[in-house]
């Protein structure tokens, strides 16, 4: 059995997209699953786990509970439950039951390289643990990204501490500056660049049922409508007949975020192209109008914080993969097997 490390230098880098794109393009493998440290947290009918591990689990249809691929959630729960040496049994005892009658395993480190740290349950302790080859995966700005690698190659000499096989440069704005300008600066430095993926606007787009999952939303109605796509956000601190003078409010695929007591502006926005609408400060409006979204198909949410605050929550929200978006899963296998080396590996 193989195992194949994947990590990143920045949180939301793209570990668990690049496992999704490996495992689509491995379809005649037998594949297994597991994420240490669990921080993405999903609390559920007294159930913790982890949001990607539990999203592996459904695209896949793994016959495994999501809470149990991960060893804990919690940096001061893992502290006080393991030494160094439990927790090394721990990892390879996990290792070993995801991977039974599996032809590869695919590991995943928590936000980056070094988070877990403190409790031993950081990416290069992992890796070294179960001796996997490891995958890095880097985005944001491009200098950003270069100065991450060179500190992580001259300072940290992260090649003696882990079998780095390569990078894989994801979310890239200018392909053709990473190919002829900043790639050589990468493989300069003695790391070399395994994928050079583009970045794709369809896999950012953002739908009702990822706001309902991350901000713990009530549905108020519209469960059967959660996968519509939302390409706008307007902030409903108006009055309609402002909000209806601004060309944001007339875009189509929008989001509205306003107080469940501005009813005016709440039909307005049904009546409007309208992807959802967010209710805030726990304000339910007169059950004519949520009759009149249901019949819109225009799902509602509701939420317990003022509108600037949801504002910002909504802002920070992490676009996720889920088992409904086959589009976006048909788009990561695309991308994997067309703009990576890892197929032609033989990590895999």
């Amino acid at each position: 059995m193989k195992s194949l490390f994947v990590t990143s230098t920045s949180p939301n880098a793209g570990k668990t997209t690049l496992i999704i794109g490996l495992a689509k393009n491995l379809s005649n493998k037998k594949f297994g699953y597991m994420k240490p440290f669990g921080e993405r947290i999903v609390y559920k009918k007294k159930r913790l786990w982890d949001y990607d591990a539990a999203s592996i689990v459904k695209i896949f249809k793994l016959d495994e509970i999501p809470e149990n691929l991960s060893i804990g959630f919690d940096h001061s729960k893992i502290m006080y439950m393991y030494n160094e040496e439990q927790l090394r049994e721990k990892i390879l005892e996990a290792l070993d039951r995801v991977g039974e009658g599996k032809d590869i395993v695919f590991v995943e480190d928590g936000r980056e390289l070094s988070y877990g740290a403190s409790v031993g349950l950081d990416g290069f302790n992992i890796a070294s643990t179960i001796r996997s080859d490891v995958v890095l995966v880097a985005s944001g700005e491009d200098y950003e990204i270069l100065d991450t690698l060179a500190f992580l190659k001259k300072t940290v000499n992260i090649d003696k501490k882990i079998n780095l096989r390569g990078v894989v440069i994801n979310k890239i704005d200018s392909m053709e500056n990473w190919e002829e300008i900043y790639k050589p600066i990468v493989e300069k430095m003695g790391i070399k660049v395994i994928g050079l993926i583009p970045r794709r606007k369809e896999l950012e787009v953002i739908t009702p049922r990822i706001l309902a999952d991350q901000l713990f939303a009530k549905i108020v109605v519209g469960e059967e409508w959660l996968d519509r796509e939302i390409e706008n956000t307007f902030i409903g601190a108006m009055s309609a007949s402002a909000a209806a003078k601004s060309p944001l409010f007339s875009r189509e695929n929008k989001l509205i975020i306003t107080s469940g007591d501005r009813t005016d502006l709440i039909l307005v926005s049904i009546e409007n192209n309208t992807s959802c609408i967010i209710l805030t400060n726990n304000i339910l409006p007169p059950s004519h109008i949520i009759e009149k979204a249901r019949k819109k198909k225009v799902p509602l949410l509701l939420v317990p914080w003022d509108t600037f605050q949801t504002a910002k929550y909504v802002e920070g929200i992490k676009i996720l993969v889920t088992e409904r978006d086959e589009k976006k899963i048909k788009i990561i296998e695309e991308l994997i097997r067309n703009h990576t080396e890892l197929l032609e590996m033989e990590i895999l």
